[in-house]
Formats: C-alpha cells, sequence, structure tokens
C-alpha cells in the first residue's frame, strides 16, 4: 500500500507543477492552437513521468543494489528524450502548434524531474 501512497503523491505534485507551468506558459502563448497543444503536452508529460517514477522508485536509496538507482534515472532519462524526439514529427503532422507543444512538454519534464529526487528522499 505504501508503494500506491508514493506513487498517487509524486501524481499530486506533478499535477500541480503542470498546472503552475501551463499558466505560466499561458502568458507567453496566448491563441487557442497554442493552448490546445500545451494541453496535450501537459497529458503525454504526466503519463511518461508518472511510468518514470513508477521505474525509478524500486531503487531509491537503502534499496536494490549499488548503482540502480542511477541506472533506473538514465533510463528515465533516454524514455524522455525518446518521447520528446516522437511527438516533435507527431505535432507536426496532427497540426499542433510546435513550438508551444515542444517547449510545453521540455518545460513539465523538467518540473516533474525536479520533484523526483525530493519525493523520493522523503519516503525513505
Amino acid at each position: 500500500m505504501k508503494e500506491k501512497r508514493a506513487i498517487s503523491f509524486f501524481a499530486g505534485v506533478s499535477a500541480s507543477l503542470i498546472i503552475v507551468g501551463t499558466i505560466i506558459l499561458r502568458t507567453y502563448y496566448r491563441t487557442v492552437d497554442q493552448h490546445n497543444a500545451m494541453l496535450i503536452s501537459a497529458g503525454l508529460a504526466f503519463a511518461v513521468q508518472l511510468g518514470s517514477y513508477a521505474l525509478l522508485r524500486p531503487a531509491r536509496p537503502g534499496h536494490g543494489f549499488p548503482g540502480e538507482l542511477l541506472l533506473r534515472w538514465g533510463l528515465g532519462a533516454v524514455l524522455r528524450l525518446f518521447v520528446l524526439v516522437l511527438y516533435a514529427p507527431l505535432a507536426r503532422i496532427i497540426n499542433l502548434s510546435v513550438e508551444a507543444a515542444l517547449v510545453s512538454l521540455v518545460t513539465f519534464f523538467f518540473l516533474t524531474m525536479m520533484a523526483e529526487p525530493l519525493l523520493l528522499e522523503y519516503d525513505r
């Protein structure tokens, strides 16, 4: 049950950070197309971050073999890069504002990635 609570807590923190990031980015990206691109990026970032955190969590400090945390963190970073690289042409194909979509996705990934170490340390 502790695992579900930790992931749901991370989901709440991630959702909050993504909402704050969206509000800030909306001051720069003002058209409806740009807002739609940011919403799609927010959903994608949220899903990828939950998956990455679930992958990272079993290797938190004090659990697993030495170096497992770094290995899983690197795998999560590669996953985020892979999603970003695939999202760029997909955004163009489905006629999203490419600039707003990519900038918002990177922003959401960055904000939520910064919360990961704090939450891993908190739930030792």
